[in-house]
Parts: C-alpha cells; sequence; structure tokens
C-alpha cells in the first residue's frame, strides 16, 4: 500500500474506533477513540494492516464493554479484574485501602479466579445468581481453600458493583459475614490428617507456639546431615535456617553478595524474596526489607559464621565459571534459583531420611501428560517452616531477646503477632497466682460471710440485713435476715 501526504479521516471499525491509514511521514497505522471523559485518545496500530485492524476490534469490544458493563461475560470481566494489582486491596470488610495488590497475591488471585470462572467464561454478568456465585467460589479442593476462595470472590463481586456490572441483589449473594457453606468441587478421595498439637494452656492463645511444637537440635541436626547426602549445601541450608529465622522463599533466593561483613560481625540483607514470575524476586512477605546478624556459633554449637564464609567464596567462584550465574548460596542442581514444589521434593526426602514424623496419604493429581492419577503424598508433621518457630523460641529462651527485638531480626508485621505467638505463654499468670495464694494470711472462720446484693429486677421483694450497730443477731433480726415473710413473723409474734 502507498503511503500517502496526509492522514484521511480513517475507516470505523465497529462503534468507538477508527483507523487511519499511514502517511510518508508517519509509516503506521493509527486507531482514534474517544474515551468517556470526552478526552480522544491515538494509539498506535502498527505497521501491519492485520495487527492494526485486529487492535481495532479488541478495543472496541474492551469500550463497548466498558460503555455497558452489564452485558460483559464473566470471563472478560474476571480478566479485566486480574489485569492489573494496582489499587486493588482492600481491607476485610471490602473497602479499597489505595494500596496495591503484593506480586505474590497478585498472583494467587489470578491462577484461583481464572481456575474458578472456567466453566462459566462465556456466561452474561446479568445472568449471576447464587449457583453461580457458589461454583465460583468451590473452584479447589479443601474446605479451607473454600474459604480463601470465597473472601477472593467476594471482592470480585464488589469491583463489579463498582463498576456497575452487577445490582445491589447480586452483590447481596455473598454477604459479608455467614456465607452458606459449600462443598469443594475438586476434593480428594482421601482428606488430609490434621496435624496433632499439643493441648494449649490457659492464658495461651490457640496459635502459640510452645518448645513442643518446633524441632529439636538433634532432630534439626539429622535433617542437616541427610540433606547433606543429597545437596552440596544441604547441612549449611538447614543450619542456617534455625540460626537466622529467614523463611523459606527468602533464604533459598540468597545470593553471596546478600552478605556484608562488619566490624561486629557478618549480617545478611533480605530484601526479596522467590516468586514464580517472570523476574523470580518479589518484596518479602511484609514488604518491608530487613538486615540480620548471623552468628559465629549455633545454639547446638554449628560453626555457622566459618561455613557462610568459606560458601559465599565458593559461590562467587562457581559465577566467575559460568555454573552459577547469580551467585546462589543454594542454587539448584542447573544453577538456578529452586522452584518450589522441586526444592519440597528433596526436603521431603530428607526429613523422612532423618526420622521425622509423617503422614503418606493418596491424592488425585493431574499428571504432566494431562492424565489424572492418585498418587502418594507425604504430609510431614513438621515442615521446614518449623525452623523458623525454632530460631523464635532460642532467641526469646536462650538469647533473651525482647518483642520488639525479635520483630526486627524476624520480620514479623506487628509487636501483637509476635507476642500472641511466641511471648504470652500463660505461665506469668499461673506463677503470679501462686504466689498470691500461698501467701494469703489464716484468718478465723466467723461463720457469717455478708451476701453481696445485686439491683433486683423490678417489682421484685428484697430483704436486706438489718442493722444491729455491731451487736449479734437477735433471733427475730437473724429469721428477718433469712428471708421470714412479714405473715410468717406476725404470726410467730402471736403465739
Amino acid at each position: 500500500m502507498t503511503a500517502m501526504a496526509t492522514r484521511t479521516p480513517g475507516v470505523p471499525v465497529g462503534e468507538h474506533v477508527r483507523l487511519l491509514e499511514p502517511t510518508a511521514a508517519k509509516p503506521y497505522y493509527r486507531l482514534v477513540y474517544t474515551d468517556a471523559n470526552g478526552k480522544r485518545h491515538y494509539p498506535s496500530g502498527g505497521a501491519k494492516l492485520s495487527k492494526a485492524l485486529q487492535r481495532a476490534k479488541e478495543l472496541d469490544a474492551w469500550l463497548s464493554g466498558v460503555a455497558d458493563a452489564t452485558s460483559r461475560t464473566l470471563g472478560d470481566l474476571v480478566a479485566a479484574y486480574v489485569a492489573t494489582a494496582r489499587g486493588r486491596h482492600r481491607d476485610k470488610h471490602g473497602y479499597l485501602t489505595g494500596r496495591d495488590w503484593s506480586t505474590n497475591h497478585h498472583t494467587t488471585v489470578r491462577r484461583n479466579l481464572t481456575r474458578a470462572v472456567q466453566d462459566l467464561e462465556t456466561t452474561p454478568v446479568g445472568a449471576l445468581d447464587r449457583a453461580a456465585v457458589d461454583h465460583l467460589r468451590s473452584a479447589c479442593g479443601t474446605h479451607t481453600m473454600v474459604k480463601q476462595l470465597t473472601s477472593q470472590v467476594r471482592m470480585f463481586l464488589r469491583w463489579l458493583h463498582e463498576q456497575g456490572a452487577i445490582s445491589d441483589a447480586q452483590l447481596a449473594l455473598l454477604p459479608e459475614w455467614h456465607a452458606r457453606d459449600v462443598a469443594p468441587r475438586f476434593a480428594q478421595p482421601e482428606p488430609r490428617p490434621a496435624r496433632v498439637r499439643t493441648a494449649r494452656m490457659h492464658g495461651q492463645s490457640d496459635n502459640f507456639v510452645a518448645d513442643v511444637d518446633c524441632a529439636g537440635h538433634p532432630a534439626i541436626d539429622r535433617f542437616a546431615t541427610e540433606l547433606q547426602h543429597l545437596a552440596r549445601w544441604g547441612e549449611l541450608a538447614v543450619q542456617c535456617a534455625p540460626a537466622t529465622g529467614l523463611r523459606i522463599g527468602e533464604q533459598f533466593q540468597l545470593t553471596a553478595y546478600d552478605f556484608e561483613e562488619l566490624a561486629d560481625g557478618l549480617w545478611v540483607r533480605v530484601d526479596w524474596q522467590w516468586h514464580t514470575g517472570p523476574t523470580r524476586r518479589a518484596l518479602p512477605k511484609t514488604g518491608k526489607r530487613r538486615r540480620v546478624p548471623v552468628a559465629d556459633v549455633t545454639r547446638s554449637g554449628y560453626p555457622l559464621g566459618t561455613a557462610l564464609r568459606r560458601r559465599i567464596t565458593e559461590a562467587k567462584a562457581e559465577q566467575a565459571a559460568g555454573t552459577n550465574p547469580e551467585a546462589l548460596l543454594f542454587p539448584a542442581p542447573e544453577g538456578g534459583m529452586w522452584w518450589p514444589g522441586a526444592l519440597n521434593e528433596l526436603l521431603v526426602k530428607a526429613a523422612v531420611a532423618a526420622g521425622w514424623s509423617h503422614t503418606v496419604v493418596p491424592e488425585l493429581r493431574t499428571l504432566r501428560n494431562g492424565r489424572k492419577d492418585l498418587v502418594p503424598v507425604t504430609q510431614m508433621d513438621l515442615t521446614w517452616h518449623s525452623l523458623r518457630h525454632r530460631f523464635a523460641r532460642d532467641m526469646i529462651d536462650w538469647a533473651e531477646l525482647t518483642p520488639g527485638q525479635l520483630m526486627a531480626v524476624g520480620g514479623w508485621d506487628s509487636l501483637d503477632v509476635v507476642n500472641t505467638r511466641y511471648y504470652q505463654s500463660g505461665q506469668e499468670h499461673t506463677e503470679s497466682a501462686a504466689a498470691k495464694m500461698r501467701r494469703a494470711p489464716a484468718t478465723e472462720d466467723t461463720g457469717f460471710a455478708p451476701l453481696r446484693t445485686w439491683p433486683a429486677p423490678r417489682g421484685t421483694r428484697v430483704t436486706r440485713a438489718p442493722r444491729t450497730n455491731g451487736r449479734p443477731m437477735t433471733q427475730r433480726s437473724a429469721a428477718a435476715y433469712d428471708g421470714e415473710s412479714p405473715r410468717a413473723r406476725r404470726q410467730r409474734k402471736n403465739t
């Protein structure tokens, strides 16, 4: 096609977009449309006619949906909802906070809602009913996942209502509280058994982590030995976790350049955690970075400082040789960062060999060839995360850190979480009660304890103890105090 000197008015594509041909000065197609505020836009359509037409059709379809949101399908609206994380964060009541989703949360919501809407992609949003809502929030395999997916679907419905796509009645199909129970659509043939936890003491929260809820140091040493047989850095990785408190995603993305040697010793910077996205990294769980001091010798006597310095030197040498491009401290066999599934298989294998308690249950899984089959799944009673709990207990019981100090080096979000989970054991109340009970003085039993009176209901006769001015109560006053009625008192007097 010969380029023209000036652009023509263009060719209409649908109801909202016009396609302008290339010119000699600007050899590419241009799209023209007007937004809801009356502002005209001129996005590029590319150099090829076929590509420009495709972009124009997609743009017109999107503008048509914006003009009449009720005519759009659930699949289209879910795609628009999960297309960006900007400004999507809401509080527990569903109100926008002005913040963005975290990278990990955005990935989770996108996967969950995309899977949930698969059977309803062509359903018009105007036809959304209770059955469709229940279908969306039951696209999982466990009741716990139903609760998580219900929260995500509820936020999606609020967004639809704000866009004018659904009515008030449709928004009320999933109330904020007490949503009716639905069964997961992809339930496993045999549910996983619940992990056994010790009974809590009075004064402890349900989330309190006691010493018995963490792996002991002898078990950690056995785990380190077995993992060393499977990976050259196995012992160091296991010993590093309870000594620094790093989460698994924070530890297995560390490079040699995340450590710094200062006058007081070795420090590790926790700037990222792993992620399944293209960059493979995202901000840590709380969105905050931190620095953690590294002890030269751990509580169990492992020379952590020396082992880390040696591994840092090795990682830089591997980077120079090209076998470990990022100088990762704990790389996968091919030299890159681990994927969570592959690493979990390695850790479970070593933990089972170390004698850690576990349960094997059959689960229905989709294999790589697309076929579904029952496969044995090992559920550990204590996971890798229990090493982080061991770090917290050691820092409290051994290093005597305060809640603020533990929160700073451990990366917890608030003091309330730290106090509830690790410090408020209930023992302080038991000890103070014991001290008061044991020092309470002995007293002579007088045989009479004044009753405490409370406001009686209206219309109820109230009998009060007579005033004796310190003298012993007479038979008559004692009878009145015992609740003798006026009629019984007159009969007794007359007799």
